[in-house]
């Protein structure tokens, strides 16, 4: 348990209350609220692994990501974003919604590798790795740029051999284990939602954060530099 002594805060005594507010939490964060912040009581400006709460904060992240009202997913500032139930039918309907900021510009290896998830519903990247050849390293950052335009749903774990792989899943995958119903609403609608959020979080921290639709938050590959005329 979390709580080895009566007098301890529970750290989800710090994080639920930022859960009802805004229906969800950052991983780690230099302004925003997040789970280490919550956790320590301030910023942390380097990796908390080697902080003196690490373990505690390790244990809280283990804890919300198997709470199953919970979705861990990239969201805001494509950054590990913890969110609540509540906010999930208008989340799916704009990941399933596959507007222009999610697929424009997608890398050759990201479309492959999406191709590949949507005939399966679901794969690693070890595995795929093996069958389609391509090293794992390149799957990687395709998977990356796959979750930063909530095209997939992404589970990171330690294969045998060690090495870092993910657990890919279209979200009509990703409903159907866990078991949640779920119906479209109106894309406007579930856009706005999380813009309201947005603002609501630059009112109190001043600081907007980057939603995967806004203009600046997709690279778009195809841009190249202005040259000169000589």
């Amino acid at each position: 348990m979390i709580m080895s002594s009566p007098k301890r805060l529970n750290p989800l005594e710090k994080i639920n209350p930022i859960l009802e507010k805004y229906g969800l939490i950052l991983e780690s964060d230099q302004h925003l609220p997040s789970v280490v912040s919550a956790i320590v009581g301030k910023p942390i400006h380097s990796s908390w692994w080697g902080h003196p709460q690490g373990n505690t904060i390790y244990q809280t992240l283990g804890i919300l990501s198997q709470d199953p009202d919970i979705l861990l997913t990239k969201l805001l500032s494509r950054k590990t974003t913890f969110i609540h139930r509540r906010l999930w039918p208008g989340f799916l309907t704009l990941a399933t919604s596959h507007e222009p900021w999610q697929l424009d510009h997608l890398s050759p290896e990201a479309k492959r590798l999406l191709d590949a998830i949507q005939q399966r519903g679901k794969l690693s990247t070890n595995d795929h790795s093996k069958d389609s050849g391509v090293k794992i390293g390149v799957l990687g950052k395709a998977a990356r740029e796959l979750e930063s335009r909530l095209l997939v749903y992404g589970q990171g774990f330690h294969s045998e051999s060690g090495s870092h792989a993910k657990r890919l899943k279209t979200w009509d995958q990703w409903a159907k284990d866990t078991k949640y119903e779920w119906k479209k609403i109106d894309p406007a609608t579930a856009k706005q939602s999380f813009e309201n959020i947005a603002l609501k979080l630059k009112e109190r921290y001043s600081v907007r954060p980057k939603l995967p639709w806004d203009k600046s938050s997709t690279p778009k590959t195809r841009k190249k530099a202005v040259c000169r005329k000589s």
